[in-house]
């Protein structure tokens, strides 16, 4: 199982933090980190959230490979950079935006947005065949 990061804890992370069948798929979010003061020393569903300054000194003495972003857009990429400076090679993004990361870090974008703009889409085909 390979520890993960999780950045924004919002609803999104929130949620994402609950779900408990990540290691499934061998992956296991260990922590969370935010920026607001509201929730930075809570825990949500069994996880810390700590200050989003401490995630890069964590990152390295960790060996963190994977990172999860689930903030708005205008922060993902500095968050992203974060993640690449403390050495997470593979990030699952949730915003929606393209991050730009070197060659050897590998990113999973999740845009909701467009899965929606998807499904609207066919339910208006199958309407109209109908």
């Amino acid at each position: 199982i390979t520890d993960a990061f999780l950045v924004g804890a919002g609803h999104l992370g929130s949620a994402i933090l609950g779900y408990e069948n990540f290691t499934k798929y061998g992956v296991k979010i260990i922590a969370a980190f935010d920026v607001d003061s509201e929730k930075v020393g809570t825990v949500i569903h069994g996880k810390e959230i700590f200050p989003l300054e401490k995630m890069l000194d964590l990152c390295s003495r960790m060996h963190i490979h994977i990172g999860v972003i689930t903030v708005p857009a205008e922060n993902a990429q500095y968050v992203a950079d974060l993640m690449v400076q403390g050495g997470i090679t593979a990030i699952w993004n949730f915003a929606p935006v393209e991050l730009q990361v070197p060659e050897n870090t590998i990113v999973e974008n999740t845009p909701f947005s467009q899965s929606l703009a998807v499904l609207s889409h066919k339910l208006k085909e199958n309407i109209k065949r109908n």
